[in-house]
């Protein structure tokens, strides 16, 4: 191919020279001084025997094929321009950044542009980490490539007093990106930068002891371009096309196409604080296109649709306390949790649950941290299709309480600690505006004054809906949504991270794990709460191992999936084949509307990964199915996970033990006894009849069984 950047291959030559052969004189020439050999097309068969032509025959009608690129304006030849870009991008006027992560990087499963097979589960889906990623310069990394043996630092705090270095000389810029790896070709396959900002006006600049001396950080108002959030994938119109979804530091919530990085339509949106949290994706309104949930650092919740559209938007402070008036401070959100939704009143809708930090600070310290009073932490309780709260929201949690500043601020774990749940089961198929008025009625007694005649509260208190269990330092609060009461146990250290669920002791009933900063595990233990596989949350930050984008309770989800009692049962199967019971809901607002929309990807796999898929359907109806699955991957014990796949992307499973033909030895003296067994029972059973002709008393012959008389 022909890019019309080369050279002549061989020195022009009149016909005479042509039609000479060269004399020894002529050849030593030519071996001294080598001409612009290899040419940009490939000669004929005719010249590379030698008769010496040249190629411009393959451009008849051009000419020669010595040519070149017109330089651009302001340049006197194309060489002058391209050595002068080859020049300005050459690696010795740049510094090369590690990125830096920052956050909880997410794996995802996006199905392929081009799949290989229609047969093969791995070649229509490419298993991908989505990280969010942070560059900025690192003293202890990077130094002045420029200062031979200076070894001026490129860190913000070198110097907090400053003086000795300029902000040229200074690390000034940050920026973010997101990033995928494909997990199968083993290569980077997203690349792509987000944000980019000075380092000298985010808002860590001013924690160091003394500030950093004339430095201003109300530059972008405090703001820099850090990747601190968790991305997530899903597709937000349920159409072809997945969607990449992070919030930054800068206060950008991005949608982003997987394949080709593009933004959609619509997107960033952009809040007055930093995004540092995790957004949550949920169908909450009725049209089947899901809606974006997000928090800044400094309160603001606001609900997104598809399009980047808002729904409502609302500070979790109330205006009188947010407003500069006699007082010379004011109350702030200092930062929030990551977001957790559940059906929190037990109505059937689902709510945002957060906790926010409140401080108070002057109007001239508002982007000082260093200058915040903290005040109390607050539980919120938001209506997701509202965005007003609920009844006895917010909560003061540590209000009297030493709050000199919990080390973290863990994701609030919603889960039913009632002793009755049978009424979920119902419940997941949708409620009517009649069993929300009783269900109300019922909270509205349960919320009652208990006193000494009022009947002993069963397990969990006697309202509906979940419970929110929020670790705040060293103490554990466990609040019944329906009620606001509250009940607390202090560990004795610092719980860092969010509280789990799950039946870990194996007697069917649900427990409570909590992790403390010294490295204890501690478990609490109900004999009265049963386990179900949508009250569980047993992922860290996520319901299930497989779920990263789905992050409604169970029972509150609007779709999901569960396996029945008699199939999770812990047994040894031994056969061919395992029957598998589960049950698909889907109560998603105005779905009974949308055909399109009900589709049902149900698949199994003999662990977590897509390349162990055993059985794959899909279905366009809810309700219970009993699938028999075969495991190719020989005996032994395994953890089977039913996934559901939504049109919009989002994964919901449940996860089970058995064992397959483990103790498969045990049957083979069935195989080997078995037929002796058979075969001697006709032997026991013959009964020889007597005859009286053979009895010597009757007169009959003494001749044995072998006809005849037996030796005397």
């Amino acid at each position: 191919e022909d890019p019309g950047l080369m050279g002549d291959d061989y020195p022009m030559m009149d016909a005479k020279a042509m039609d000479e052969e060269p004399n020894d004189k002529e050849e030593e020439e030519a071996d001294a001084e080598p001409k612009n050999w290899g040419d940009d097309y490939y000669p004929t068969d005719d010249e590379m025997m030698g008769e010496g032509i040249d190629d411009y025959s393959r451009h008849r009608g051009y000419g020669d094929d010595m040519y070149e690129p017109q330089p651009p304006d302001g340049w006197e030849s194309y060489q002058e321009y391209q050595s002068a870009q080859d020049k300005y991008y050459h690696d010795s006027n740049y510094l090369r950044l590690p990125p830096h992560l920052l956050s909880t990087c997410t794996l995802v499963e996006l199905p392929r542009a081009y799949a290989g097979s229609t047969t093969d589960r791995m070649d229509k889906i490419d298993e991908m980490i989505l990280c969010s990623v942070s560059y900025y310069f690192d003293e202890d990394e990077c130094k002045a490539p420029m200062t031979s043996g200076s070894g001026k630092s490129f860190g913000k705090h070198a110097n907090a007093d400053g003086g000795d270095e300029t902000e040229e000389e200074r690390g000034r810029y940050v920026a973010n990106a997101i990033m995928g790896y494909n997990l199968r070709w083993k290569y980077w396959s997203i690349q792509e930068v987000l944000d980019l900002s000075t380092d000298w006006s985010a808002p860590l600049g001013d924690i160091v002891s003394g500030g950093t001396a004339s430095i201003n950080s109300n530059a972008h108002g405090g703001m820099g371009a850090w990747a601190l959030a968790t991305p997530i994938a899903v597709k937000l119109d349920g159409g072809s096309k997945n969607h990449i979804i992070v919030g930054t530091s800068m206060g950008l919530v991005y949608a982003l196409e997987a394949q080709w990085h593009g933004l959609r339509s619509g997107w960033p949106v952009q809040m007055r604080h930093p995004v540092e949290q995790k957004v949550l994706v949920e169908d909450v309104v009725g049209n089947t296109n899901l809606e974006v949930f997000a928090v800044s650092t400094g309160g603001d919740l606001v609900s997104l649709n598809a399009d980047g559209g808002v729904l409502w938007a609302r500070n979790l402070l109330t205006d009188d306390e947010t407003t500069f008036g006699k007082a010379a401070k004011t109350l702030i959100v200092r930062g929030t949790s990551p977001l957790s939704m559940g059906d929190v009143d037990g109505t059937g809708g689902l709510s945002i649950v957060v906790v926010a930090m409140i401080a108070s600070t002057e109007r001239e310290h508002m982007h000082r941290p260093d200058k915040h009073d903290v005040l109390e932490h607050r539980l919120y309780a938001i209506d997701a299709v509202t965005g007003d709260d609920l009844e006895h929201f917010p909560i003061v949690l540590n209000k009297g309480i030493d709050v000199s500043t919990p080390s973290s601020m863990p994701q609030p774990l919603l889960i039913d600690l009632h002793e009755d749940q049978s009424h979920w089961l119902n419940q997941i198929h949708g409620l009517s505006s009649e069993d929300i008025d009783k269900i109300r009625q019922i909270n509205r007694r349960a919320a009652a004054d208990f006193t000494a005649s009022s009947r002993p509260r069963r397990h969990g208190g006697a309202g509906r809906g979940v419970h929110i269990v929020q670790p705040l330092g060293s103490t554990l609060y466990i609040i019944e949504g329906s009620t606001a009461c509250s009940q607390t146990v202090d560990v004795g250290d610092t719980i860092p991270s969010m509280v789990q669920a799950d039946d870990v002791h194996g007697t069917g009933g649900l427990d409570l794990v909590v992790t403390t900063s010294r490295g204890e595990i501690l478990t609490l233990e109900s004999d009265t709460v049963s386990y179900h596989p949508l009250n569980v949350w047993n992922a860290g930050v996520t319901r299930a191992p497989g779920s990263s984008n789905a992050q409604a309770h169970g029972f509150s989800s609007t779709q999901g999936i569960f396996v029945h009692p008699m199939s999770r049962v812990w047994r040894d199967i031994l056969g061919v084949y395992i029957p598998i019971t589960f049950e698909i809901y889907d109560r998603r607002p105005n779905i009974a509307n949308e055909p399109n929309r009900q589709v049902y990807e149900v698949e199994v796999r003999a662990g977590m990964s897509a390349k162990r898929t055993i059985f794959y359907r899909s279905y366009n109806t809810t309700g219970i199915y009993t699938e028999r699955v075969q495991i190719p991957f020989g005996p032994g014990y395994f953890s089977l996970t039913v996934l559901l796949r939504t049109t919009h992307g989002i994964v919901y499973e449940d996860t089970f033990h058995i064992g397959f033909n483990v103790d498969y030895m045990g049957g083979l003296w069935l195989i080997v006894f078995l037929p002796l067994v058979l075969a001697s029972i006709p032997i026991f059973m013959f009964r020889r009849k007597p005859n009286w002709e053979e009895d010597e008393d009757y007169g009959g012959s003494r001749n044995g069984i072998l006809g005849r008389a037996p030796p005397p």
